[in-house]
């Protein structure tokens, strides 16, 4: 094989580790992979040591794959490299190396595509919008040979969002339940935990709104129906953290429709936590989120039981 150099980058995380499994499984004969598959993390690393490594011979294999993760770190650290010649370098690794460099969603100003070059191709992986994730999901359940209910469909990705590890390993739980049996709405409403959240976006805005003994009323529901409290706490205290989130990306500037992929949120899941964001200032979610901490502090110190620590959370959430 011809030298090959990948840049994977994004923010679909997913995408970008089964595309190193691809090349990792390319590796013949099988039980000599291990042994040819490096990873090599930048930040702990010098750029000798990445180079020697990807200088070295595969050991009795048909290449030898070298995974360099978050190389660009170490191009902000090594100011006094001289990475001009980095691209050439490359361009002059064995034909028996396939080298990735693996990072997160990088801006096109990043230094990481100057100092590459030409030598390295670039693929960008995004998060799905919501027709692409309608569509993946379908094609995972036609890959698993179960069929499900559109209305299911929607609903299951609606309540999970972008995080196709965890879209994945839904699909398989509900495909495992019905194997034979068309997936329904009821279906994915019983057995995927993020449906439940719905019930959430009630109690937070029953809370804030200061309606107590409403709020206690839909964690005594919730309760019954086999949560715990620490779900509904952490359920709680994800919405507060997504709503902080969305407040950051609107300073900076991102309208409604951008901010959506970017914290892998769609549908009604997305319009409730914009919802919160709007409706709280920034210093009150901040104030909110440190009550949650507080109240974990609480249980671990055996102040209180968890149902009264969690009933005190209420009140303190709703002041």
């Amino acid at each position: 094989m011809k030298n090959t150099s990948l840049l994977l980058h994004g923010t679909n995380e997913y995408l970008i580790s089964k595309k190193i499994l691809e090349i990792r499984d390319g590796i013949q004969p099988v039980d000599l992979m291990d042994v040819n598959f490096v990873q090599i993390d930048a930040k702990s690393s010098t750029v000798d040591e990445i180079i020697n490594a990807c200088c070295t011979v595969p050991f009795m294999t048909n290449y030898r794959l070298v995974l360099v993760n978050f190389f660009s770190d170490l191009i902000r650290v090594e100011k006094a490299y001289d990475w001009k010649n980095l691209s050439s370098q490359i361009e002059n690794f064995p034909d028996t190396t396939f080298v990735v460099f693996r990072e997160n969603e990088l801006k096109k100003s990043n230094s990481i595509f100057k100092v590459l070059g030409d030598s390295v191709k670039s693929d960008h992986f995004e998060n799905f919008k919501y027709r692409e994730l309608l569509d993946w999901a379908k094609n995972r359940f036609d890959d698993l040979e179960v069929s499900i209910d559109l209305k299911a469909l929607a609903l299951l990705v609606e309540s999970v969002g972008a995080d196709l590890r965890l879209l994945d390993s839904e699909i398989q739980k509900l495909s495992m339940y019905k194997p034979l049996e068309m997936i329904s709405t009821n279906d994915v409403a019983d057995l995927v935990a993020y449906v439940k959240e719905q019930s959430v976006f009630r109690l937070v805005d029953s809370t804030i709104d200061g309606n107590i003994s409403h709020s206690l009323k839909l964690i005594e529901s919730l309760i019954d129906t086999g949560q715990s409290y620490a779900f509904i706490k952490r359920m709680i205290e994800r919405q507060i953290r997504l709503a902080l989130m969305v407040k950051s990306l609107k300073n900076e500037g991102f309208n409604a429709a951008q901010i959506g992929p970017k914290i892998s949120l769609f549908g009604y899941p997305l319009q409730k936590t914009l919802e919160l964001e709007s409706r709280l200032t920034g210093s009150r979610l901040f104030n909110m989120y440190q009550m949650i901490l507080d109240s974990e502090v609480r249980e671990r110190n055996g102040e209180m039981s968890e149902g009264l620590s969690f009933e005190m959370l209420i009140y303190e959430l709703a002041v």
